[in-house]
């Protein structure tokens, strides 16, 4: 065998051997309806001694219903439906549109998107890369846009199967959050 031949047999080997497709990640994600986990968050910020650590749940049900409770070391509860955005505190409620916030869209379609498996709106927001096997994958989003990008650095997603179980931010400052996720 000529070592050109030897060549082309290496490079399709991923292929042949049932490389990782990013088609194949967002078609499990797509079959899951629902999904009802408890997270847990830890906060890296600059100006703040040590991480902050968030706890509670967490509740998505397609097409874009995604809450969050937080139940420690405080009470928050977010509640997006489409584009409306509702944080409710033990001080009130504020209610925005996502629309007005491009920023924060950005950020809840980094989550909403990828828990849909919708492969073209995390396009729209984000450049995606995949890597891994089925049984533990990990998408990094690096945003598109430079408004954006001064804000969020990139973004990595972590799951195995249909299952998302890791959220990360690394903010452009510095700053960052690591969302554990455990299905229920």
């Amino acid at each position: 065998m000529g070592i050109a031949a030897a060549l082309c047999l290496l490079l399709a080997w991923p292929l042949a051997a049932g490389a990782l497709q990013l088609d194949d990640v967002m078609g499990q994600l797509r079959g899951v309806p629902e999904r009802h986990a408890t997270f847990e968050e830890t906060k890296r910020i600059a100006l703040v001694n040590g991480p902050l650590v968030r706890r509670g749940t967490l509740d998505y049900v397609r097409p874009d219903r995604l809450s969050m409770r937080v139940d420690a070391p405080y009470f928050e509860k977010v509640d997006i439906v489409g584009d409306a955005l509702t944080i409710e505190r033990r001080s009130g409620a504020t209610r925005v549109t996502l629309a007005s916030q491009p920023q924060l869209a950005a950020w809840v379609e980094s989550l909403r998107a990828t828990l849909a498996g919708d492969q073209a709106a995390l396009g729209a927001h984000f450049n995606v890369a995949l890597d891994g096997s089925g049984a533990q994958w990990r998408l990094t989003l690096v945003p598109r846009d430079t408004t954006l990008a001064g804000v969020i650095a990139r973004v990595v997603i972590s799951g195995r199967g249909p299952e998302v179980l890791r959220f990360e931010v690394e903010e452009a400052k510095g700053d960052s959050s690591v969302m554990v996720i455990t299905p229920r």
